[in-house]
């Protein structure tokens, strides 16, 4: 009887109550046009529809129920330990891959390329979701020029297993894991490239108070994971985060900036409003957090 040869490309999915979404990221991932790669999908959730979901309608995925709840960044180390490809894919269950999408991620790995992040683009162009795209992914935007960004969001990025074994795994405990292993990518002379043809298409189904107290707590998060993580004990990191709240302003004009070259000008400015909001509370959050984190080191707790 013979070996099914690994496949090239493993896309891992953390699922955490995605059942309503997770159809439409599978049943993309089924169109795709470069054929070689697995899928995990890791579920943390306590219900057994995402399970049964995958054994009905896509018995081909493998598939893993913790049977205690996970963070996403937890729940892709556990998919990478099941994993056999040479590439690791990570995208998210309430996205949809476009056609091309694998195929370009493969071709920016065989160019050399060991961290890979791909193009945001919309599934659903509300005013509000519009807005909310552009405060998450205006670096990421669909046509944007490629080349190296700072982070790799893990709705749609890849690692080599060659750079994973070197830098991985997602440390525990973090939303902002994903920045961690970024700078970590970095570090060691492989920043994440830009592949702007690796395109997934995102839903941002959360409402107002949903969104501000996510931007507000990763914000926190961030600023946690920079100070203990990303740079440890460094003063200019301190001072920085503790008044993030004064380079609002930058961060619009950079936002501005990526928006208009690429067609999203007139969606920035409608939209103004919901990413003063976001970027703000995100920005409070980190000095929120910068500050709590130092006091923490100083009286060790």
């Amino acid at each position: 009887m013979s070996v099914r040869p690994a496949p090239r490309v493993s896309v891992v999915i953390p699922a955490y109550y995605s059942v309503g979404t997770l159809s439409g990221c599978l049943g993309a991932l089924e169109r795709q046009s470069w054929r070689d790669f697995e899928v995990v999908v890791v579920n943390s959730s306590p219900e057994a529809e995402t399970g049964a979901l995958i054994r009905e309608r896509y018995p081909e995925v493998r598939f893993l129920q913790s049977p205690v709840r996970l963070y996403p960044h937890d729940a892709r180390n556990r998919g990478v330990e099941m994993a056999r490809g040479e590439l690791l894919v990570f995208t998210d269950p309430d996205c949809e891959a476009e056609p091309g999408w694998l195929e370009a991620i493969w071709s920016a790995y065989r160019q050399g390329h060991e961290a890979i992040v791909g193009a945001m683009d919309l599934l659903n162009p509300t005013w509000w979701e519009q807005g909310v795209h552009l405060l998450k992914f205006h670096w990421l935007l669909k046509g944007l020029p490629p080349g190296p960004k700072k982070c790799a969001a893990t709705a749609n990025a890849a690692y080599s297993r060659r750079l994973w074994t070197k830098i991985g795994p997602f440390p525990d405990g973090y939303f902002a894991s994903d920045g961690i292993l970024s700078h970590r990518a970095a570090q060691v002379g492989s920043p994440p490239w830009f592949e702007p043809r690796a395109v997934v298409k995102h839903r941002h189904e959360h409402g107002l108070r949903a969104l501000c107290v996510q931007r507000f707590r990763r914000g926190q998060d961030y600023a946690r994971a920079q100070l203990t993580e990303m740079y440890p004990g460094a003063w200019s990191a301190q001072l920085r985060l503790l008044f993030s709240w004064a380079a609002l302003p930058w961060v619009l004009i950079r936002a501005a900036r990526d928006a208009f070259q690429c067609g999203w000008g007139m969606a920035f400015l409608w939209t103004l409003p919901v990413q003063i909001a976001g970027h703000a509370l995100w920005a409070f959050g980190e000095s929120l957090g910068a500050l709590e984190t130092r006091i923490r080191g100083r009286f060790g707790r």
